[in-house]
């Protein structure tokens, strides 16, 4: 392989692993969002305040469209952390799973 062959090899993967970061930052946003929304809806959290999604932790789930969020809340001066998992549907939103 030419030297020239590596260098664009190289590069076009920099630019899908790029590419790749922007949309898997909307499906966080997309799965905090409605994580955090039953976790207000909740009457057991109602009153918690709740971390922010660069506080939070978010990971993809392999293999399926799974994405697990945890979200540290505080609820009358205790710490605590709300779990969720949000699936992607067909339709290209989310909905909590777990």
């Amino acid at each position: 392989m030419k030297p020239i062959q590596r260098i664009a090899g190289a590069s076009g993967l920099a630019l899908a692993l790029i590419f790749a970061g922007c949309a898997r930052g909307k499906d966080d946003q997309a799965a905090y969002d409605v994580c955090l929304a039953v976790a207000k809806k909740d009457s057991k959290f109602a009153k918690a305040s709740f971390a922010s999604k660069e506080q939070s932790n978010i990971q993809g789930s392999t293999g399926d469209s799974g994405i697990r969020v945890n979200i540290p809340y505080e609820l009358d001066g205790k710490k605590g952390l709300y779990q969720c998992i949000a699936d992607k549907q067909i339709d290209g939103i989310y909905k909590v799973t777990f």
